[in-house]
């Protein structure tokens, strides 16, 4: 597994269409993190990604996945809806459940010449039976958070730098990540469809490649915390333009 590991960070370090999509939760952003980037406006996703234990809750000791659709009705205005898969012993005889979760954002400012994009957003922040979103009662909200996120690029001979800073906002105890985050992401100019990513997503630190296909078709993988691999894949077209 490390020596996986260390092959994505050579390929980081070596190489240098910009990809948008937070890839673990399916909506835009980073590797785990989001970022203030949003899609454009009547942009459809699905997909899924292998998740390993490393990157799931204390409470989850397994491997899993999940699939996920999200739609950007609005240039400002991002929904997703996501199933992470549940292995145990369950009442009605199943070894598999599925933990349903909703994530949304807004941006309410967009990226300009001297100042960066600002995005506002919420994963995993109510569950069935519980809509307040600030009760201390966790139910299933395995992957809940609140947060702010801000983007700025620097474009320099056709490449494209992104750097971006957020934080998680502590509306519950039992948040799934606390305190800041932030990453890069490198498009060069010689291949636009490929994207190179580091981060730090409050506990850990990742690095990874994105690259599209036939302008819909996209493949990502990524080393978390220099212990375990993550890969994905997602199809997405414009609805309308």
């Amino acid at each position: 597994m490390k020596s996986v590991c260390l092959l994505l960070t050579a390929g980081f370090l070596l190489a240098g269409s910009s990809l948008h999509a937070q890839y673990s939760l399916g909506m835009s952003g980073l590797l785990t993190i989001p970022t203030a980037d949003m899609q454009a406006d009547g942009t459809f996703m699905g997909g899924g990604n292998f998740l390993p234990e490393e990157m799931t809750p204390d409470n989850w000791e397994y491997d899993t996945g999940n699939y996920f659709v999200s739609m950007t009705f609005l240039p400002f205005m991002e929904i997703g809806y996501r199933c992470t898969l549940l292995h145990g012993e369950f009442e009605n005889g199943n070894k598999w459940q599925q933990d349903r979760s909703v994530s949304l954002r807004i941006r309410p400012l967009k990226e300009g010449r001297w100042w960066p994009s600002v995005v506002f957003g919420s994963n995993d922040a109510f569950t069935t039976g519980q809509l307040n979103m600030f009760s201390s009662d966790t139910g299933n909200r395995f992957f809940s958070s609140v947060y702010a996120v801000g983007t700025k690029h620097v474009r320099i001979g056709g490449h494209d730098l992104g750097f971006t800073f957020g934080g998680n906002i502590p509306f519950r105890r039992d948040s799934y990540h606390k305190g800041v985050f932030g990453g890069i992401s490198y498009s060069p100019a010689f291949w636009r469809p490929l994207t190179l990513m580091a981060e730090y997503n409050t506990e850990a630190v990742s690095v990874g490649a994105a690259a599209r296909f036939f302008n819909h078709i996209s493949f990502c993988a990524f080393c978390y915390d220099f212990k375990a691999v993550s890969a994905g894949v997602r199809y997405e077209f414009r609805c309308w333009r």
